[in-house]
């Protein structure tokens, strides 16, 4: 190290002060001119990393003791934002965050003073010596082999897919020190230096024309004994260690990197001329909820590791979802380039110098990288959700009960989930649901009567009205715990209605709802949600209309009317004594939920709003009633997992279970993705504030990804149970009934995406942000 670089006091790196320390470097930053050429830029990369560890505002994420900021998972965000606003330069040598926290969990403290601050600094570049020829994605299978020499080890063999190795000063590498052969044990982990004698790298060009990774070689490679990480034969654990960080906090900036570069497809579809082409608004809308996705399991994973625990179970599926994420929004982003596509990117005519073009070719090796997109669907169906390897190597303990939140729930929300389900579980059962299929217009009013005793539908109500002051996070959890085990009560409708109340100011009504009334709000249904024409017709006081399909009208005893204003025109909200309506019973789809046609002739009504105060009450009302149907299909598709589970792991054909069938366990891990990420978005989604105009995207898109996981989640469960899921007596046509019921609730999943992609449209780049 120079001597005339400043000392990094530790004392300093979680210092209160660094947002200020850091805002002044960054605007010091944002004044400077940019490098005009790739060698500038990766120059000035470098310059940079070693700017910030000299003001001690590198590493957010590392412990003090080795000269991290230790941030908070929120502080971590915040800092990555600032950077990624400022366009500061990322560390120009990635690869690098992978063997850190190897170094810091593993290595001894002479590796952690040799290694770490050169590697934050980017004096020293790192690749890693993973793959090889005869071991990709079955790493297992590795054959380079180290034979221990007094107090060094020799090391023969290749690895290959090595990014960076041209360039790099080190590679931390796994070699086999144990029995030839395939196998976990006595693989070892080694750092070596790229000069070393005996080392041959040989570039290789990728698809995309560059040459990014090279093969290396190494012939009789001298290793000093120091170099060894961890205990000799354990490299597989501590491999691990690298994994688990690279997909958990590593690279906790890609999801800014991700969200610039979405806004960069958002601009390209508004100067190409594709902002209104309806199928483009789709697409967009794919990868706007994919990088929402990615951020709330981002924070997810991070928050796991700083509070100890493995995060392997939402790493490895965003791992998954980051690699296809890659691909679909480069695919995008090249398909909007129109017939420019056909050029090359040094062609002239291409659009933006060909980046797309480049993007898209390089995202190929997104789902190859790192382990395939299909070992990582393994790894998912396997490591996480505990069914049979599909090698023959027996089964694994679950990472949790297969539709259980992947990630713990804080203390709250978990005694919440563990108390509705020890009282669902007890009184919910399948042949009851399915006799109930001849009433149509019933309930179960013992379990209604023991929810209500519990606080709900009132859970998040404020408590001058009875209600327990809950956030909607809590009261969606609650919503998840009884779709998952088919609750045959009008939770959500009446929870929706009571909503509405809540936001017209009706007291009265509303301590009616809390105290267990069942409730109904009383409004037609389209595609686009709440229609405000064919209304209910308030004259001269009275009020006469009839709408059809009304959720929960059949056992409502309170019912809140969208109506017009004969007079004036106006919306108005209005509520009705149970007395003054006529319901019709209708038979639902969904034998556990009822809904009935609504007949009002010439009834007293009392008016809760009116013109714009309706108008607001009911934009606040509907995105929570978005989150309500979006988290009762959330616990649909957990428990069609859940299901789907379970049977792959008992049924056997060809004597072998179901489930060691890749056919099936990849179904299996895309159901958990599906369901897992649905939950993340939901409530993510509702711990922002879902009232606020500028979160309405993030509660369209958790519950167009609600409804639709809930569908495909139950499709596949009765697919993967194969005839015996086709019969009546198997609930599996339950959770298909109750999830296309909820599709058509409340708005379709392709409208909700549309109306989220003029949300983020109409909002300047820079408020985009997701945390």
């Amino acid at each position: 190290m120079e001597e005339d670089k400043p000392t990094v006091t530790l004392e300093s790196g979680r210092r209160s002060d660094w947002r200020p320390r850091l805002s002044a470097l960054l605007d010091d930053f944002r004044q400077r001119p940019r490098p005009e050429t790739s060698r500038a830029r990766f120059e000035a990369a470098i310059a940079w990393q070693s700017e910030l560890v000299d003001h001690s505002l590198a590493a957010p994420g590392w412990p003090e003791e080795v000269g991290g900021m230790a941030l908070s998972l929120e502080d971590q965000l915040d800092y990555y934002r600032a950077i990624t606003e400022a366009g500061a330069p990322k560390h120009p040598c990635p690869l690098s965050f992978i063997v850190a926290p190897t170094i810091i969990v593993h290595g001894t403290a002479e590796q952690k003073n040799r290694f770490l601050e050169p590697l934050l600094r980017a004096d020293e570049f790192w690749c890693q010596g993973f793959s090889e020829p005869g071991a990709g994605s079955d790493l297992a299978s590795l054959s380079t082999r180290a034979v221990r020499d007094g107090e060094l080890y020799r090391v023969t063999g290749s690895k290959i897919w090595t990014t960076m190795a041209d360039r790099a000063d080190w590679i931390f590498t796994l070699v086999r020190t144990g029995p030839p052969g395939r196998g976990t044990t006595g693989i070892t982990y080694l750092l070596i230096p790229m000069n070393s004698p005996g080392i041959e790298v040989r570039p290789l060009r990728d698809a995309a024309g560059g040459h990014h990774f090279a093969q290396v070689f190494f012939d009789d490679v001298e290793v000093p004994i120091d170099n060894l990480v961890g205990e000799e034969g354990q490299g597989w654990s501590i491999m691990r260690t690298s994994l688990g960080h690279e997909r958990a906090t590593a690279f906790l900036a890609d999801e800014f990197r991700y969200r610039s570069t979405v806004d960069k497809v958002f601009r390209l579809a508004v100067e190409r001329g594709y902002a209104d082409d309806p199928s483009i608004r789709q697409e967009l809308a794919t990868v706007e909820t994919g990088v929402r996705e990615i951020a709330a399991n981002s924070a997810r994973a991070l928050d796991a590791v700083l509070a100890g625990r493995d995060p392997g179970g939402i790493a490895s599926i965003n791992r998954l979802v980051k690699a296809e994420f890659e691909q679909h929004m480069h695919r995008l982003a090249l398909r909007l380039t129109g017939s420019a596509a056909v050029l090359g990117t040094r062609s002239e005519g291409v659009v933006e110098k060909g980046r797309w073009t480049f993007g898209y070719l390089m995202s190929r090796a997104a789902t190859i990288g790192a382990g395939t997109s299909e070992i990582q669907r393994n790894t998912i169906a396997e490591n996480v959700l505990g069914l049979p390897s599909h090698r023959g190597e027996g089964t694994r303990a679950p990472a949790v009960v297969p539709g259980r939140p992947l990630s713990p729930p804080e203390e709250d929300e978990a005694n919440l989930r563990e108390a509705l389900r020890d009282m669902l579980s007890d009184r919910v059962d399948t042949a009851s649901l399915l006799e109930g299929a001849d009433s149509p217009g019933e309930y179960d009013s013992e379990l209604w009567s023991l929810l209500v005793a519990f606080g709900l539908p009132g859970l998040s109500s404020p408590g001058r009205l009875g209600g327990d002051d809950q956030s909607l996070r809590m009261l969606c959890a609650a919503v998840e715990e009884v779709a998952f085990h088919l609750g045959p009560v009008p939770l959500v409708p009446t929870a929706i209605a009571l909503e509405v109340l809540v936001e017209t100011g009706a007291e009265d009504q509303a301590r009616r709802v809390v105290g267990g009334c069942p409730a109904a709000f009383v409004a037609p249904v389209g595609d686009r949600g709440w229609e405000t024409t064919g209304l209910p017709v308030l004259r001269d006081g009275r009020l006469t209309g009839r709408v059809e399909r009304v959720a929960g009208a059949p056992v409502a005893e309170v019912f809140v009317v969208l109506a017009t204003d004969d007079a004036t025109g106006e919306h108005l909200l209005l509520a009705v004594d149970r007395v003054d309506v006529a319901v019709t019973v209708q038979t639902s789809v969904d034998p556990t939920a009822t809904v009935g046609i609504v007949s009002i002739d010439d009834a007293a009504a009392t008016v809760l709003a009116s013109g714009a105060d309706t108008d607001a009450a009911l934009e606040s009302a509907f995105r929570v009633a978005e989150l309500l149907v979006a988290a009762d299909a959330v616990g649909v598709a957990n428990r069609a997992l859940a299901m789907a589970v379970d049977w792959a792991g008992q049924r056997e054909q060809f004597g072998r279970p179901i489930g060691s069938y890749q056919a099936i366990s990849h179904r299996c891990a895309d159901m958990l993705v599906a369901a897992e990420g649905a939950r993340a978005l939901v409530l993510a989604a509702a711990d922002r504030a879902p009232r606020s105009p500028e979160e309405a995207a993030a509660v369209h898109l958790a519950t167009a990804a609600a409804l639709r996981s809930a569908v495909a989640n139950a499709e596949g469960c009765i697919q993967i149970h194969g005839g015996i899921g086709f019969t009546w007596e198997h609930p599996a046509h339950l959770l298909l009934r109750r999830a296309i019921a909820d599709e058509a609730r409340i708005a379709r999943p392709e409208v909700l995406r549309d109306r989220a992609v003029s949300e983020v449209l109409e909002r300047p780049a820079r408020t985009r942000g997701i945390t």
